[in-house]
Parts: structure tokens; sequence; C-alpha cells
């Protein structure tokens, strides 16, 4: 008997899988993607970027630069922030 509802929850679970799976595809295909929205945008971060060029501490690049959306508006990114995004640069990934 605990064999069979053993097995039958395992199906369950892997058919829940499935669907979770088939929503994700779903909703990728309509352009929503998971997750907390960006705090950075592209103008922001190349701002940073120029700033970190011309040897401003990352410390003040934080203090310059200010959220433009979300629940933090009108805040400035963490350090730990700018430092993700300095380093997005000297990975080659944007």
């Amino acid at each position: 008997m605990f064999a069979f509802f053993a097995g039958m929850a395992e199906s369950e679970r892997e058919y829940i899988r499935e669907k979770s799976l088939e929503g994700q595809a779903s909703a990728r295909e309509r352009g929503r993607h998971g997750g907390r929205p960006k705090v950075v945008d592209d103008d922001m971060a190349a701002y940073a970027r120029s700033l970190r060029t011309n040897g401003v501490p990352v410390l003040q690049i934080a203090q310059k630069l200010v959220i433009t959306s979300g629940k933090n508006k009108g805040e400035h990114p963490s350090v730990a922030t700018v430092y993700r995004i300095l380093a997005e640069e000297a990975d080659g990934t944007d």
C-alpha cells in the first residue's frame, strides 16, 4: 500500500514540475521574465563605468548614482551593486 502511494506522489510531483516548466516557457515567449526588476538601467551603468574610468572611487560612484524606478526610487544603489556593474563590464556581459 505504501509503495502505491509513493508511486502516486512521485507521478503527481512530476506532473506539477512539467506544468511549471511549461508555464515558465509560456511566460518567456510573452516577454515576461521572473525575478526582481533591475535597479540599474543601461544609462546608469554606462555613467558608472565612465566615472570608474576617470578614477572615481566606487563609494563615490554609488553616491552619485540615483535609482530611477521601483520601491527604492530616489535612493542610491549599494556599493555591491556598483561593483557588480563594473564586474559585468570586465566580463564583457552586459
